[in-house]
């Protein structure tokens, strides 16, 4: 499942904003996101199939009693998330042949709350997303009902609310990752999920099952679609897409309201389908629903990427892309790999080296930029360029040139390199000469 970092950024969607048609003013704009999957239908014979499973697999009955259900109420997502492990996750866990419950493995784009994985961890099979009962509430309509009224003209609940981007949300954790079984749960209400590889944009969505329900039960058919996705391969991951067609029924969430800022693409001349392959490239990404202060984090330095971007190759990486990519699903960087690097030892320094660090810090320093983490682990050196690196700029600060910050920054360098001491101990070195001479 690991791809280059030109492959990862070949799913990058380009700039685009939705003029509302019926807006009062034409000239306005809201930030545009995607309206995916391209379609939402119903999964029909998920129950069927959960029925066979049980009768096939010789399932004990009813509820699979391994602990007691806790019947406490629920506050907050934390407790719909504890809930479901303890009551369904955890004891199907005990009776599938392979598989485990756990936190987002390594390699795995975005942040789900349990990823079902084989091998140790090592290959993720199946994202399970957790909402609170506020958010997911549907109000006894189907997901099919609510994608074929988007424009909630045929919704006649006038207190329904629902956040589209939850729908986008698993789609994306199940699309980029190549995998085609999914659960969406609050607890209460739960979902099962399905795309094939045929109509990988399509949705298929199984009518809600409830944990009282018993033919079939919530851990039935959590065993069923477990199940499924360990015996599936892992398919293609979601292809490049676009912001076309974007729904007028923008949803007010609770995410970060900067979602789509004019700002954000700073596009540094990237080409996705660079002849390297994005072989020297590195791409970071975050979840932009899961993971907002990642991505404020990583928009700040994609800025000061910019503002540096006389520096780009010299003193610090390249910047080759910042912006979203499979369908606004991530945001992400694709900076320059620096190959075999190492962190510097400012032990083996020599006197020229260290002055060259401090000159390049002093240059970075005169674009208003002041680092703000200068260590060890923030300077790279390529041996193959003999190029060393400031990296890392993610807490940095724009700040006046004549600010004392950058002074400090740059003794506090000097100190690292301990070319402070070095020329600390030249001046003694010359006043004791001074002394000598004098006493002579």
């Amino acid at each position: 499942m690991t791809e280059t970092a030109g492959q990862l950024l070949g799913h990058a969607v380009p700039v685009c904003q939705w003029i509302p048609q019926d807006s009062s003013n034409p000239s306005s704009t809201a930030p545009a996101y995607p309206r995916f999957p391209n379609d939402v239908r119903e999964w029909t014979g998920f129950f069927r199939a959960v029925r066979l499973g049980v009768q096939q697999h010789n399932l004990p009955a009813g509820q699979f009693p391994a602990f007691a259900t806790d019947a406490q109420p629920l506050r907050v997502e934390d407790d719909a998330k504890t809930r479901l492990f303890t009551n369904a996750l955890f004891p199907v866990k005990a009776l599938l042949p392979q598989g485990l419950f756990g936190a987002t493995p390594a390699g795995f784009l975005g942040a789900s709350d349990y990823v079902l994985c084989i091998n140790n961890y090592a290959v993720a099979k199946m994202p399970v997303e957790m909402k609170t009962r506020h958010n997911l509430d549907l109000r006894g309509y189907n997901f099919w009902d609510i994608y074929r009224y988007n424009d909630r003209r045929g919704i006649m609940d006038p207190n329904f609310k629902f956040k589209k981007r939850i729908q986008s949300q698993i789609f994306g954790e199940m699309a980029c990752n190549g995998l085609h079984y999914g659960i969406l749960s609050n607890y209460s209400d739960t979902y099962f999920l399905k795309r094939e590889e045929t109509t990988p944009t399509t949705l298929y969505v199984s009518r809600v099952v409830q944990p009282t329900d018993t033919d079939p039960t919530l851990r039935e058919c959590v065993y069923c679609i477990s199940q499924l996705a360990i015996n599936d391969n892992v398919g293609n991951r979601l292809g490049r897409g676009t912001f076309d067609n974007v729904s007028s029924n923008d949803d007010d969430d609770d995410d970060d309201s900067s979602y789509h800022d004019s700002d954000d693409y700073d596009d540094l001349d990237y080409d996705p389908d660079d002849s390297d392959g994005g072989r020297n490239q590195r791409a970071i990404t975050c979840d932009v629903y899961k993971q907002q202060e990642e991505m404020k984090t990583l928009k700040h330095e994609a800025h000061i990427y910019f503002i540096l971007k006389e520096c780009q190759g010299r003193d610090i990486p390249r910047l080759f892309y910042n912006g979203y990519i499979y369908d606004g699903y991530l945001f992400a960087l694709a900076l320059q790999l620096i190959e075999d690097s190492h962190h510097i030892d400012p032990s083996r320094l020599t006197k020229k080296e260290k002055e060259l660090i401090v000159n390049q810090l002093k240059s970075i320093h005169n674009y208003g930029v002041l680092h703000n983490d200068i260590s060890k682990q923030n300077i790279l050196y390529e041996p193959k360029s003999r190029h060393y690196l400031f990296i890392d700029f993610g807490l940095s600060e724009i700040v006046d040139n004549e600010s004392p910050k950058l002074c400090k920054e740059e003794r506090r360098l000097k100190t690292l390199t301990t070319l402070n001491i070095w020329i600390h101990s030249v001046h003694v070195k010359k006043f004791e000469s001074i002394i000598d001479d004098y006493s002579l």
